[in-house]
C-alpha cells in the first residue's frame, strides 16, 4: 500500500517562509511590508499570505494597523528580558533533572551535537548552528523526562529565535556558545547537578548580554 505524505497547504508555506524571514531579520523590525510584496516574492497568491499574515500577528512578529498597513514587529527589549527570566527559572530546573536522569545514550547525542555545532560554527552556517542549538536544548528536556517542562522551553525558545540571529552577529559568539555546551554536558555526564546549573546560567546569561548590546546598536 502506498503512503502518501502530509500535503503542505500554501497558507502554512506562506507562514513558515515569511517567518523565517522575520526572525532571520532580513525582513528587519520595523519594516513595512505589504501583501502583493510578498506574494510575489514567494510567488504564492494574495489569500494565504493574507491567511499567514493573520497568523503572523498572533504570534507578535507583525503588526497589523488599519489604513496603515502591515510592519515587522520591532524588537522589544522587554520582551527578550522576560524570556531570559523565564528562560532562566525553566532551563536551570531542566537541567538539574537532566543531570540526574540522563542515560548514556542521551548524552551520547548531546556530544554528537556538539561536534556538529562546532563544525556549524567554523563553517559560519548561522541557520544549521541555530538548528543545531535548538537540537541541543531539546536533548537537555528529553533527558529531564517532563513533558510538560519540554513544551514550555519550546514556545520560550521560539519567542528568542530572532533575538538569536541578532546575538549572532557577533562573530566570536557562536564559538562562546559551543565552549558553553561543552561546559552543559559535562555537568551532565557527571551527574553534578550544581556544575550543570551554573553551566546553564551562565550560557543564558552570555546570550542576555551579547543579544542586548546588539539590540543597543541597532
Amino acid at each position: 500500500m502506498k503512503t502518501v505524505g502530509k500535503r503542505v497547504s500554501l497558507r502554512d508555506t506562506a507562514y513558515d517562509e515569511i517567518r523565517k524571514l522575520i526572525v532571520t531579520c532580513e525582513l528587519r523590525p520595523g519594516q513595512p511590508l505589504t501583501v502583493t510584496d510578498l506574494a510575489e516574492a514567494l510567488n504564492i497568491g494574495r489569500t494565504p499570505v493574507i491567511q499567514a499574515i493573520d497568523r503572523l500577528a498572533v504570534d507578535g512578529l507583525v503588526d497589523v494597523m488599519p489604513r496603515k498597513g502591515i510592519v515587522v514587529s520591532p524588537v522589544s527589549l522587554d520582551d527578550f528580558m522576560e524570556v531570559i527570566e523565564m528562560r532562566m527559572v525553566n532551563e536551570t530546573a531542566a537541567v538539574r533533572w537532566a543531570a540526574e536522569r540522563a542515560s548514556r545514550a542521551e548524552i551520547a547525542m548531546m556530544e554528537t551535537n556538539l561536534a556538529a555545532i562546532w563544525q556549524a560554527a567554523k563553517d559560519r552556517n548561522i541557520e544549521e548552528f541555530i538548528s543545531l542549538d535548538r537540537d541541543f536544548h531539546r536533548l537537555i528536556t528529553q533527558s529531564a523526562s517532563n513533558r510538560i517542562l519540554g513544551d514550555v522551553l519550546s514556545s520560550l525558545h521560539d519567542k528568542a529565535l530572532r533575538f538569536w540571529f541578532i546575538s549572532l552577529k557577533a562573530p566570536d559568539h557562536n564559538i562562546r556558545v559551543c565552549e558553553q555546551h561543552a561546559a552543559v554536558i559535562e555537568g551532565i555526564k557527571s551527574g553534578n547537578l550544581d556544575v550543570a546549573e551554573k553551566a546553564m546560567r551562565e550560557h543564558i546569561a552570555s546570550f542576555q548580554m551579547n543579544a542586548t548590546s546588539q539590540i543597543m546598536r541597532a
